[in-house]
């Protein structure tokens, strides 16, 4: 599906918007039967409901490329951002921060603690993963990190283009993917494919 945005009448700006309405409808009825335990019927087999254990999470916030001089780029804020809205649904939940790829002395995960510690979330809550320098060693490194934490699981954030190679990353890591949280960039046919598994991904098994 391909969205384009280009000037258009009142009637056609009304008719866009009932689309998006429709859309909103449509996974709100997928996820309550998702959450009452029936499958929705599509052409291929439904994803398994699973139970999942959300009593006490690691909401892991994955990296992004730095700037040259150390700071953090728009994208990264805006995960950290994400990931500190998870955490106030789960106040026993750590979180963990991904990213090594050094830029002025500064790592992407010291520069998110900074972020955290900034906005008031506790040090001792954060749990720093400063080596990785891509996804696959995002979930390597995070992955033990979680376990030896005690948590029931991980929640990840990220960014919607980002998050099918994340989900599959952690997956292959022996990772228990709870759900996953992404914010919407780049291409909107990716967004809207992305929102709809984000909500879903609570109720099924994510690989």
């Amino acid at each position: 599906m391909k969205l384009t945005m280009t000037p258009t009448s009142a009637p056609n700006r009304r008719g866009a918007a009932a689309r998006w309405k429709a859309l909103i409808v449509v996974v709100a009825l997928a996820v309550g039967l998702l959450a009452d335990g029936v499958a929705v019927g599509t052409a291929n087999a439904a994803p398994p409901v699973m139970a999942k254990d959300f009593s006490k999470p690691a909401i892991v916030i994955l990296g992004y490329g730095l700037k040259p001089n150390g700071t953090m780029r728009p994208i990264l804020h805006t995960r950290v951002l994400t990931g500190l809205a998870v955490a106030q649904m789960f106040p026993q939940a750590p979180i963990i921060v991904t990213g090594g790829n050094p830029q002025n002395g500064n790592t992407e995960a010291g520069q998110m603690r900074k972020e955290l510690r900034l906005l008031g979330f506790p040090d001792d809550k954060i749990i720093v993963e400063d080596r990785a320098n891509s996804t696959v060693q995002n979930a390597r490194f995070s992955v033990p990190l979680a376990k030896q934490a005690g948590t029931s699981g991980i929640i990840l954030v990220t960014s919607s283009s980002h998050q099918d190679r994340a989900d599959g990353n952690f997956a292959d890591a022996g990772g228990n993917v709870l759900a996953t949280v992404s914010f919407p960039d780049q291409n909107p046919s990716i967004n809207i494919a992305q929102f709809v598994r984000d909500v879903i991904s609570p109720f099924v098994a994510i690989s």
